[in-house]
């Protein structure tokens, strides 16, 4: 159930633009799974792994930057994850 492996290149990309925002990464121990939490919000359920936790933590910025700047999701979707990435840190950058 548990999976603390390493995650790929692109998953760290976004976990440090996260982190830069104000998102944290915790897992308490083996058997809770891995969680995020962000100012404003946080993960509603637990991970088996970090990565699946970074996913929706992006997932999650992701929607709120579009409400923020008023982006049509099938814009969203077809940007790539460095013009997301721009997006996400314009709409949600903490001062």
């Amino acid at each position: 159930m548990f999976n603390k492996g390493k995650i790929s290149s692109d998953l760290q990309l976004k976990k440090e633009t996260l982190e830069a925002i104000g998102y944290v990464f915790d897992s308490i121990s083996k058997k809770s799974g891995w969680t995020w939490s962000a100012q404003l919000n946080e993960s509603m359920e637990h991970f088996s792994s970090e990565s699946e936790a970074i996913q929706d933590a992006w997932n999650n910025a992701g929607e709120r930057t579009q409400s923020v700047l008023s982006i049509p999701a099938e814009t969203w979707d077809r940007m790539s994850s460095k013009e997301q990435k721009e997006m996400i840190l314009e709409a949600l950058a903490v001062d």
